[in-house]
C-alpha cells in the first residue's frame, strides 16, 4: 500500500503505537474510513470473520476466533473501540483507537485489573466489542 499505516492501541491510558513500513503487505485493507469494525480469523487480515458498524455484544461465529482487527471507524464521536473477552461487554477490555490495525492479535493482551481475563492475549480471545471515544 502507499503511505504509512499507523497503528494505535490503547492501554489503559497510556497509548501504544506501532508504525508499519510502506511495503508492508499486511497494511489494513482500506486507509478510507467505512465505519466498520472488520475483524479476521487469521494474522494479516486474511479470512474475513465480519463487519460491524454498532455495537456487537456476541461476535457469533468470530467469538474467540480472531487473530487479526482493523477500527476502520468514522472520525469524530464514539470512533474508538472497547474489545472484551466476554459476552455483553464483560469480563477484561482493550481499546482500539480509530485507524488502528492489529495485523497479529498474539502481541496484545487485555488490559490488567479490569476483570476475568485480565492479562491474556487478545488472540482468538474477544467475545465482544462497543464504540466509545477513548482517553
Amino acid at each position: 500500500m502507499i503511505g504509512t499505516a499507523l497503528a494505535v492501541l490503547a492501554v489503559g491510558a497510556t497509548p501504544l503505537t506501532a508504525q508499519a513500513a510502506d511495503t508492508d503487505p499486511s497494511s489494513p485493507p482500506s486507509a478510507a474510513p467505512t465505519g466498520f469494525l472488520h475483524v479476521y480469523y487469521n494474522t494479516d487480515y486474511s479470512g474475513w470473520c465480519d463487519d460491524w458498524s454498532g455495537e456487537a455484544p456476541d461476535w457469533g461465529s468470530c467469538r474467540n476466533e480472531v487473530s487479526s482487527l482493523h477500527n476502520n471507524g468514522y472520525p469524530g464521536d464514539l470512533d474508538d473501540i472497547w474489545v472484551y473477552w466476554g459476552l455483553n461487554y464483560t469480563g477484561a477490555r482493550r481499546g482500539v483507537y480509530r485507524g488502528a490495525g492489529l495485523t497479529d492479535l498474539r502481541f496484545y493482551t487485555f488490559d490488567a485489573n479490569t476483570g476475568p481475563g485480565s492479562g491474556e492475549s487478545l488472540n482468538d480471545n474477544i467475545s465482544s466489542h462497543k464504540w466509545t471515544n477513548l482517553p
